[in-house]
């Protein structure tokens, strides 16, 4: 047989591969606009798209501004899962799958063989490289069940980097998918640490990097008020008596973040990933990352991803709500941030070149008391007293006992061990429990596994909302659905505020996409945040992640 006729017979991919002599993978020969050198992956945590552009005003022209004026952003874009909290947010961003494909369903949840919590990215085999691993650390992501976009990335070229960077270790794990690096802050010693899950030791640049602890320049600085007092008023007053004094940050401007110690330590490190100065600390080694791994100057003239999840708004948000000053401050402290990273970019790989992304995790709640004084129904859960007082409902019924064993939220754990010795039907059990905590003051719905496996959930969007977020194998038995405007979270008075309801303050976050070659600028209407990774995918020309249901905004692209 000829050579040609064995090229014909392998097809048009090899014959060009043989007559012109290169290995550029399909990503680089496809036909059409060239992929970018880089892509910007951004979340903020905890950041709902009204203070995107609340603040418009006050932001420079080369952050938050570059973005909504030069890219294409979506005012209505919203998680269609019901539980938004940060692990199950990181590993829904790039994955572009919901809950009950990925698997994480919570931030925590408890293994129903050894009845003990188990941590969204825990995985007792692996451990910090240089760094203490508590039994609860995130150090992979054995527990996530699908791709991201680093991986198909990563399939597609094998030369191409992935690089996570987050303040929490479920943030950069999520982004970082099964092939990419994630590093995440450590409060222990204030440094961005890796396990060896990811690499048997650091690399020279990052040993450079730490050789004179860059983590401590900002030991003794306060947080202060960044624009002048009247700038605030569009934001709740300070020193209110429902914000939360926690690491030692008090409640009022200005704030110290010592963490009461005398000289940079734990409490310092910890304290500081709770004010603006964590956001710094991250640009810092972001800088870092880009320039030791030559992000977007790869050799191999293949794309890379740098994955990056600003931590420092939702603690900001927590601590002191939503509406606060606080937040208000350090919202447009990180514009000054993106404008300082934006400019680094473009001098290290060019704006052309680059793709950069916005979204977040989830939205935010104001803080309930806030909402009460307005008027509207509000309220705490107190998920300790709920369980108390659902046991008593079901001991009256079937005899005294501890029918439900735990609570992570949103979910109830039923002891089948004891319901099975009591020889009581789990259905019939479940759904005494739910006819109890229908009436309970601030739920708004329960659902119990029985109707999540059977498919018999009423039509309603809360319903699908709960559908998306529930996953056969790890959720629990009962799921419940606070109000709108009710705290539902593991203690009542940890936070001022927090999140991870189905309402549209925690569900609707930005969407927002910057390049000019391949990104056409402006404001659209409706979208949901898994969209956004698939087309990612679908500029990079490769698979989309295998557990994909996200659509390619085509309308937003040139």
């Amino acid at each position: 047989m000829k050579f040609t006729d064995i090229l014909l017979g392998l097809g048009a991919s090899a014959l060009l591969l043989c007559t012109t002599g290169t290995t550029k993978s399909y990503a680089t020969e496809t036909a059409g606009e060239a992929p970018p050198k880089l892509i910007v992956f951004m979340a903020v945590d905890g950041f709902p798209q009204e203070q995107l552009v609340k603040y418009y005003d006050q932001y420079g022209k080369d952050g938050f501004r570059l973005l909504l004026d030069k890219g294409a952003w979506y005012g209505n874009n919203h998680y269609s899962h019901a539980t938004t909290y940060t692990g199950v947010g990181h590993a829904t961003l790039l994955s572009c799958a919901h809950p009950y494909k990925h698997g994480v369903i919570g931030n925590d949840w408890i293994d129903r063989k050894t009845r003990e919590r188990v941590y969204s990215t825990q995985d007792n085999r692996y451990k910090y490289l240089d760094e203490e691993t508590s039994k609860h650390a995130g150090t992979s992501p054995f527990n996530i069940k699908v791709t991201a976009v680093g991986d198909e990335l990563k399939y597609a070229n094998s030369q191409s980097k992935v690089i996570a960077i987050a303040g929490k270790d479920r943030s950069a794990i999520g982004l970082a998918g099964q092939n990419g690096t994630a590093y995440m802050h450590s409060t222990k010693t204030g440094r961005f640490i890796t396990s060896n899950y990811y690499m048997p030791d650091y690399p020279e640049w990052w040993k450079a990097y730490y050789k004179d602890k860059p983590q401590d320049k900002y030991f003794g600085q306060q947080w202060t008020l960044l624009l002048p007092e009247e700038a605030y008023a569009r934001s709740a007053p300070d020193d209110r008596p429902w914000s939360t004094n926690y690491k030692g940050l008090g409640t009022k401007f200005p704030h110290p973040i010592s963490g009461g110690a005398n000289e940079p330590s734990k409490s310092y490190y910890d304290a500081m990933i709770w004010s603006p100065y964590g956001d710094n600390l991250m640009l810092d080694f972001a800088k870092a990352a880009i320039k030791g791994e030559n992000l977007g100057n790869n050799p191999a003239g293949v794309p890379d991803l740098l994955a990056l999840s600003w931590t420092s708004h939702d603690y900001a948000n927590h601590l002191f709500g939503p509406e606060s000053r606080q937040s208000h401050d350090q919202t447009v402290r990180l514009d000054r941030v993106f404008a300082e990273l934006f400019e680094f970019l473009d001098q290290e790989v060019g704006l052309d070149n680059v793709i950069i992304t916005l979204s977040a995790d989830h939205g935010f709640m104001n803080i309930p008391e806030f909402s009460a004084s307005r008027n509207l129904d509000a309220g705490r859960i107190d998920p300790e007293k709920l369980i108390e007082a659902t046991n008593t409902a079901l001991s009256e019924k079937y005899g005294e006992g501890k029918y439900i064993m735990t609570w992570w939220n949103p979910n109830l754990y039923l002891d089948y061990d004891l319901v099975d010795s009591k020889n009581l039907d789990r259905e019939a059990v479940e759904n005494t429990a739910q006819r109890f905590l229908r009436s309970y003051p601030g739920v708004e719905a329960v659902f119990t596994r029985t109707q999540l496996e059977e498919g018999r959930m009423p039509n309603t969007k809360l319903a699908k909302q709960v559908t998306l977020a529930w996953h056969q194998q790890i959720s629990g038995d009962i799921v419940i659905m606070n109000k709108p405007n009710w705290y539902l979270f593991a203690k009542p008075t940890a936070y001022a505020s927090t999140h991870g309801s189905p309402w549209s303050y925690d569900t609707n976050v930005p969407l927002v996409m910057y390049g000019p070659k391949w990104i056409k600028a402006g404001k659209y209407g409706d979208s949901e945040t898994v969209d956004l990774a698939r087309t990612l995918a679908f500029i990079l020309n490769v698979r989309p992640p295998n557990g994909c249901e996200g659509r390619v905004l085509s309308e937003a692209l040139q």
